[in-house]
């Protein structure tokens, strides 16, 4: 049997925190521990889930510095235990109710034990609409995430030899998993799930920040990746043209 850890992180984000939570209950594959972690909310999701009755669910709230600090203490509690890590943040969501059951079959039928698994996703926008992103082959990985990290699933022995390196504060995910899959059999130790995971909130994307996150994915490629200073300018350059280029297309596809 597989077991799951689902983190959440949480700050001021009450709606989302409860959209969340009722997609995780709602699983069809119950057998998880859901982690929250909390930032010493002030909007009224401390009140909410010290009333949260399910004996799953193991609740800190506490100040931290920041996202990836959180994500820190929800990796070191989240290993404690065998299995996979989720992180699942506040207005996230499972993209349907058997998403879990459907890992978790996939990885007992794997040949050996995956390492990390991860599938397609979609990305929300305030108005719920869905728009579906397939996710990348790991071959690729140089060139930026596989696929959003609500659709990642770390194996937790694995995973505790890591951590978000917080002083990326944009993209310490794409760091940690440059580092996970570092050293494993890419052949035999990735499984890639052709099924969409999970619907990833996309209301607190800034065009502003994406470009600062594409400066430190060149420092990454840099340092990670061993990729020369032209590589990683090359690199930068290209996702920033493309960037500009959806920022350019963006009212036109309204």
């Amino acid at each position: 049997m597989v077991q799951f850890s689902i983190v959440t992180i949480n700050r001021n984000n009450l709606a989302g925190l409860i959209k969340t939570y009722a997609s995780i209950a709602a699983q069809t594959y119950q057998h998880f521990r859901w982690i929250v972690m909390d930032g010493a909310s002030t909007d009224g999701c401390v009140e909410w889930l010290d009333n949260v009755q399910d004996a799953r669910a193991e609740i800190t709230s506490e100040r931290d510095k920041g996202l990836y600090d959180a994500m820190n203490k929800g990796l070191a509690s989240a290993v404690t235990t065998p299995g996979y890590t989720l992180f699942l943040n506040s207005g996230d969501t499972f993209h349907d109710a058997d998403v879990l059951k459907q890992v978790a079959y996939a990885i007992q039928a794997a040949g050996s034990v995956p390492r990390y698994v991860y599938g397609d996703y979609c990305l929300e926008d305030a108005a719920g609409k869905l728009t579906p992103v397939a996710g990348k082959a790991i071959s690729h990985l140089h060139l930026g995430m596989p696929t959003s990290h609500q659709a990642m699933y770390f194996e937790n022995q694995r995973l505790s030899t890591v951590r978000f390196r917080d002083e990326y504060k944009l993209s310490a995910d794409y760091c940690m998993i440059i580092e996970f899959v570092s050293g494993i059999d890419l052949s035999e130790e990735i499984l890639r799930l052709p099924i969409t995971l999970c619907n990833f909130d996309s209301t607190g994307i800034s065009q502003t920040r994406r470009f600062d996150a594409l400066k430190e994915d060149r420092v990454i490629r840099q340092r990670f990746l061993k990729h020369s200073a032209l590589r990683a300018g090359a690199l930068y350059f290209m996702h920033f043209l493309h960037t500009h280029s959806k920022i350019w297309r963006a009212p036109s596809s309204s």
